[in-house]
């Protein structure tokens, strides 16, 4: 990315994961935010002004949604069939995609 790191300290291992070798961390890490961009776009599409709510405080929508479709089943389902049960479709990394390209194209094409 081309970012100088002045030390150790501000730079490689901050994160206490890699310091102590728990790297299965990370995997579930990248699932949990496939599913998340997923579930926020899920959410988007059924209540376009949510950004707006977010704002204001209210996550009486955001909450709802998460309850009934995830919340109230529990274990009954694995996470794929809970993330296509909520968004309409298996796991789909093009949501995720969308989101970082959204996110972080401004900032590193400057």
């Amino acid at each position: 990315l081309g970012i100088e790191v002045p030390n150790d300290n501000e730079g490689i291992l901050q994160d206490v994961h890699w310091a102590h070798g728990s790297f299965g961390y990370f995997p579930t890490y990248t699932l949990g935010s496939l599913y998340a961009a997923q579930m926020n776009h899920a959410i988007k599409v059924k209540e376009p002004n949510i950004e707006d709510k977010i704002a204001l405080g209210d996550f009486t929508f955001m909450k709802e949604c998460f309850k009934t479709a995830i919340f109230d089943k529990g274990r009954l389902f694995t996470s794929e069939e809970l993330c296509e049960q909520m968004t309409g479709e298996k796991l789909n990394d093009r949501y995720f995609l969308e989101y970082a390209s959204e996110k972080f194209l401004d900032i590193y094409t400057q």
